[in-house]
């Protein structure tokens, strides 16, 4: 197996085992098994635990941007409200097909593990950004207004995702079930109808 394909399987066997058991009950051998390869092959590729980790968090957002902006971004015209809605929906998409992320994802408050930190500042950093950018460039095509405080409805709209995120598609609870399409139709007219020109 080459070594990017073999570093893949180990990272997504972790994602398995991190949103089964949680980081601190995660041991490497946990891994190994699922991935079913031995100690020595995992050190090729990651020094300990917690550089898989790391792994993790940034193949997390790498394949969220790919999933939701860029294939999304194609010929994007700032003042259809189709296209809005569409980044809504294709990111709550690629949380209901990578349930383990929304398992993971909530595990690593402030506070989890200072190693962790300057990750997790960045991932959300990131994320922050591409939403901020997203309401900048509606202002700028007129689509929304321009009276509205960027950074504050960006920050509601990320909390209230990952938040939506995990009890639909990864909690227990037992609430009442609702499709992508009702869920992103719900969050885009609470959180963007109000910022429309």
């Amino acid at each position: 197996m080459k070594g990017e394909t073999r570093k893949k399987q180990i990272i997504n066997a972790s994602i398995k085992q991190f949103a089964k058991l949680g980081y601190h009950r995660t041991h490497i051998e946990n891994v190994l098994k699922e991935a079913k390869i031995g100690k020595g092959t995992f050190y090729i590729y990651f020094k300990n635990k917690e550089d898989l980790f790391v792994a993790v968090l940034e193949k997390f957002f790498f394949d969220w941007e790919e999933f939701v902006l860029v294939n999304s971004d194609e010929n994007a015209r700032y003042d259809d409200e189709n296209y809005h809605r569409n980044v809504v929906k294709r990111s709550l998409t690629f949380f209901e097909k990578n349930k383990d992320i929304c398992n993971i994802y909530p595990c690593i408050a402030p506070g989890f593990n200072e190693f962790f930190e300057p990750y997790i500042e960045k991932f959300e950093s990131k994320i922050l950004q591409d939403v901020t950018n997203l309401l900048k460039k509606g202002v700028a095509a007129g689509f929304y207004r321009n009276d509205f405080d960027i950074e504050l409805i960006a920050n509601i709209f990320v909390g209230a995702h990952m938040r939506i995120a995990y009890n639909y598609f990864a909690s227990k609870k037992k609430i009442k079930r609702l499709s992508v399409d009702q869920l992103s139709d719900q969050l885009y007219n609470f959180v963007f109808k109000g910022i429309h020109a």
